[in-house]
């Protein structure tokens, strides 16, 4: 039996951690909107010291696993993860973060294999963007701000006590691994901006990815990766 969890810290904080079924979830949504007007409408209004916030989720419970973007040296590489996008504006993106950052380029990989379109025919998914440019741990909010990527992808690393990025690489429920779609850079150039060499050793040898001409590899060969539990499908 599921015991009600309450924490209490500093400045009156409070934190009460419940577990439910679908019906008593939605129940007690219902149930608790009443008390929170009551409560509301009687509070002074010149004294409104107290937010309550209540957030429901889904108890993850659907295994997987993936990568993390921390580098032995405590500097990262660029993840980002963009959901239900139109592939032409992630293009862009990635495109605009290279030449105002001053990155090296973008593998991309399509988190679901479909070939959607919208009403426009554009075609649109799921995208995970790996650039193996180090940065430090705030550079990577800095960038990742510049774009409409997931917000909870950028928000995970300031409350996980790793503070690292994760992409999946494994299977996920009826969903594949990720598997590779292109590179968004110059195949052409070399690259002097200091890389990841596990995060590349990484990924040459799980996908079919291009070479690309880096200059300037941190020969690091440490790389975290993780298995966790997810409640989305």
């Amino acid at each position: 039996m599921n015991k009600i969890k309450i924490e209490k810290k500093e400045c009156d904080y409070r934190k009460i951690i419940l577990s439910l079924d679908k019906k008593q979830y939605l129940k007690f949504i219902d149930d608790i909107l009443p008390l929170c007007q009551i409560a509301e409408k009687n509070s002074n209004p010149k004294n409104l010291k107290y937010t309550l916030m209540l957030n429901g989720i889904k108890t993850p419970d659907m295994l997987t696993g993936g990568w993390a973007n921390r580098c032995e040296d405590f500097k990262f590489v660029l993840f980002l993860d963009f959901d239900n996008h139109a592939w032409w504006q992630v293009q862009v993106q990635l495109e605009m973060l290279t030449e105002r950052f001053n990155l090296s380029p973008f593998y991309v990989f399509q988190t679901e294999n479909l070939n959607k379109k919208d009403f426009q025919g554009d075609e649109y998914g799921s995208y995970n963007c790996v650039c193996l440019t180090k940065q430090r741990f705030t550079d990577i909010f800095k960038i990742q701000d510049e774009t409409t990527c997931d917000q909870a992808h950028k928000h995970l690393p300031r409350v996980y006590h790793f503070h690292s990025s994760i992409l999946r690489q494994k299977s996920k429920g009826s969903k594949k691994s990720p598997t590779f779609r292109c590179v968004v850079g110059d195949l052409n150039k070399t690259y002097d901006q200091p890389i990841s060499s596990a995060h590349l050793k990484f990924l040459e040898n799980v996908y079919p990815v291009p070479k690309i001409k880096y200059s300037n590899p941190d020969g690091f060969e440490s790389l975290w990766l993780a298995d966790y539990s997810t409640s989305s499908k």
